[in-house]
């Protein structure tokens, strides 16, 4: 269950459904999607909550680590190294066809590709990406294809959460206290929605490459999290804890309840 995200599962939801309806852009992914805001807000989450609810795996992701792809030779351990180099039998690429289709089952031919903090990449993933985004088609070092038709590519970033989490919290002027109150009950009116939003925007122009905007299908910017929202989490992971005591335990199952001033402890 994701919470404080709408806008983000509506996205992914409409994407999706144009895929059913078949009306989606023949030899491209099903759906380009980049997810902006701070950390904690739930990018990484909602693509696992996605699989999860399709695929009944929440493990059902092929997560790419940016930060590991910072350096322009570390792209071999995506591709694998091409026939001649030292290594070439023994380096199993992270993104060919049977990684890609290791989920599918016999009623949903479905993948999702996850690029984490994205901005942390190097210029080869970048290019690697343009390929990917634009014809759904991957190159591997032995010249193998890799068909990218049948994915969702989700790629999440950082990028303008300081700015974003300056026009929540403000820490001087005069609303500072209007602030205050609007993160503890959780609400965020249209008019901040559409700053937020536009900030993130943004700092993505500021940050990728025309090409590379111009290939997104959804750009969505996640908003920080309440307090009222923050509990909502809070509960839904106590119950599984006591999910898990049930099911673990059997025999020695039981009951736990925890009071507000513990729930205000662990928030």
């Amino acid at each position: 269950m994701i919470v404080g995200q709408d806008e983000a599962i509506q996205e992914i939801v409409s994407i999706y459904q144009m895929h059913l309806t078949g009306m989606s852009a023949p030899g491209r992914p099903i759906g380009n999607f980049l997810f902006l805001g701070p950390t904690g807000s739930g990018k990484t989450r909602i693509v696992e909550a996605t699989a999860e609810t399709l695929m009944k795996n929440p493990r059902a992701v092929i997560k790419i680590d940016c930060a590991e792809f910072q350096h322009s030779h570390e792209i071999a351990k995506l591709i694998g190294s091409p026939p001649g180099y030292l290594g070439h039998r023994e380096t199993h690429p992270l993104l060919s066809q049977e990684v890609l289709n290791q989920y599918h089952t016999d009623t949903i031919k479905l993948s999702f590709v996850l690029f984490d903090e994205i901005e942390k990449a190097s210029d080869s993933l970048w290019n690697l990406l343009l390929g990917i985004l634009d014809k759904a088609t991957l190159t591997l070092g032995d010249n193998r294809k890799v068909d990218f038709s049948r994915s969702m590519i989700f790629m999440t970033s950082n990028i303008g959460a300081m700015e974003m989490s300056s026009l929540m919290n403000p820490k001087v002027g005069f609303n500072v206290a209007e602030s205050q109150e609007r993160m503890a009950s959780g609400t965020v009116d249209e008019k901040l929605t559409s700053k937020l939003a536009r900030s993130g925007l943004e700092a993505a122009r500021r940050k990728f490459t025309p090409e590379f905007m111009n290939r997104l299908d959804k750009i969505v910017t996640f908003h920080p999290l309440g307090t009222e929202q923050l509990k909502k989490i809070l509960d839904i992971e106590l119950n599984l804890v006591q999910q898990r005591i049930f099911n673990t335990a059997a025999d020695r199952a039981f009951v736990f309840t925890m009071s507000d001033s513990s729930k205000d402890f662990l928030l």
